[in-house]
């Protein structure tokens, strides 16, 4: 810009050198004699115009969904069928995975053979019973002890077998965290604990079964011995809701052996494969998710704003982010504003809500972009070359032909733009390149016009 401002002067100069001399040597008088007046100096001006400007703070983070849940199975078992893959759009409640059902639909089919016999025997209650019935009572009462020792057989079989598996489990974590054994063995171990937790619980849900079972065999069998009371009805009765119930927890457990998607989203990360075992819960700090549906209408964009400009931000200003990889830009609003500021970096967390669903972003995509938290308009505008001064800025404005010193004052800045508060005018001329040294009453010429 000052060899631009050089040439111009150096031509001008020499332009009006060379007049003064031809009117020196036109009327005959000696150059030295000559009284030359100054050139105007050469400027560029630009013309103060109305316009917006805006304040905006320079941000960047990660796209994230606010609605993200991972997928856990309620009940351990092997996986039969993987229903859904990466990337697909599932319904609210949707099938994702079917795991192998044979033990708890065998749960099923005995509890309603017991609910099934449990209201027999309260309609035999009700009716009362005739003498060669008593037998057949009998029979049944002691088949049913003979049941519950076999079920308590069971019970106490799987209880050691857990106490070994859990033992060994145990003792194969040491191992692994001693370098003694690899992942895999301690991984086995824990498969063969979950099998034996399993088996435990089917096998006391036998035994509460059988027990069920014998106390209505008991019931029945004191009944015919004194004959019905309303005692009796009322036990007869209760042994058929608690026989219900014991079939209302063996079709939910089925249920439960079918994952399904918790809300309506899009499936991610599925982990799992025909065949593989999968766990409940958390184990060992492990994670058990077999998915991960995220609410993919619904995203943010996760940010860091410092101290300094935390203060300026509040929900519901607007945003513009440019997400890395998508042509264009999303636009964005301040949704929330964490109020607990991270003591190392000295900033706070801040989601920017994207538009229209985010436009098919997924989570994970870094975008950068500003939050507008300041926005005027029709305010006076020059650029940013116009501006001169330190603590009182001053304008030098053009006017017919010389040039004026403005003190203003100043607004925000956006790019090249300056917002002149006070001082200038729309449509007068600023100087915008010129000698540094440009007093006011200075004949100017305007080069750019």
């Amino acid at each position: 810009m000052r060899r631009r401002w050089g040439v111009l002067v150096v031509m001008l100069l020499l332009a009006g050198g060379a007049v003064a001399g031809v009117t020196m040597r036109g009327r005959g008088r000696p150059a030295a004699e000559a009284t030359p007046t100054a050139p105007p100096v050469p400027v560029e001006v630009a013309i103060a115009k109305t316009g917006d400007v805006t304040r905006t703070i320079e941000v960047s983070g990660t796209v994230v969904s606010p609605r993200t849940a991972e997928v856990v199975p309620k009940i351990s078992g092997r996986v039969s069928r993987v229903l859904v893959q990466d990337g697909m759009r599932v319904a609210a409640g949707q099938a994702l995975i079917t795991l192998d059902a044979s033990d708890q639909q065998a749960e099923v089919r005995q509890a309603a053979a017991a609910v099934a016999a449990a209201e027999a025997r309260l309609a035999l209650v009700e009716a009362g019973q005739r003498p060669q019935e008593r037998q057949v009572v009998f029979n049944a009462y002691t088949q049913a002890q003979n049941q519950v020792k076999a079920a308590e057989t069971q019970v106490a079989l799987a209880q050691a077998a857990l106490r070994v598996a859990e033992d060994n489990l145990r003792r194969n974590e040491q191992l692994l965290r001693d370098g003694a054994i690899a992942q895999a063995q301690v991984d086995q171990a824990r498969l063969q604990y979950d099998q034996a937790r399993a088996q435990l619980q089917a096998a006391q849900t036998q035994l509460e079964i059988a027990r069920t079972g014998v106390d209505s065999a008991r019931q029945q069998w004191d009944m015919t011995q004194t004959g019905a009371r309303e005692e009796d009805l009322r036990a007869a009765r209760a042994q058929v809701q608690q026989a219900r119930a014991v079939l209302a927890l063996a079709r939910q457990r089925l249920a439960n052996m079918t994952i399904r998607a918790p809300f309506a989203g899009r499936v991610s990360g599925v982990t799992v494969s025909p065949g593989d075992y999968v766990v409940s819960g958390d184990f060992a700090g492990r994670s058990s998710a077999v998915a991960i549906v995220y609410d993919e209408q619904l995203m943010e964009v996760e940010v860091k704003v410092g101290e300094r400009d935390l203060g300026l931000i509040r929900v519901g200003q607007p945003a513009v982010l440019r997400p890395e990889g998508v042509d264009g830009s999303v636009d964005a609003v301040v949704a929330v504003i964490s109020p607990l500021a991270d003591p190392t970096s000295r900033s706070s967390s801040v989601r920017l809500r994207l538009k229209n669903g985010g436009q098919g972003l997924v989570p994970g995509v870094f975008a950068r972009g500003e939050i507008v938290v300041e926005r005027r308009s029709g305010v006076v505008l020059v650029p940013k070359s116009a501006v001169v001064g330190g603590d009182q800025p001053i304008v030098r404005v053009v006017v017919a032909g010389t040039v004026e010193e403005r003190q203003v004052t100043t607004g925000l800045t956006q790019g090249n733009a300056v917002e002149v508060r006070s001082g200038v005018a729309e449509g007068e001329a600023v100087v915008v390149l010129g000698p540094e040294s440009l007093p006011a009453g200075t004949a100017v010429k305007v080069v750019n016009q």
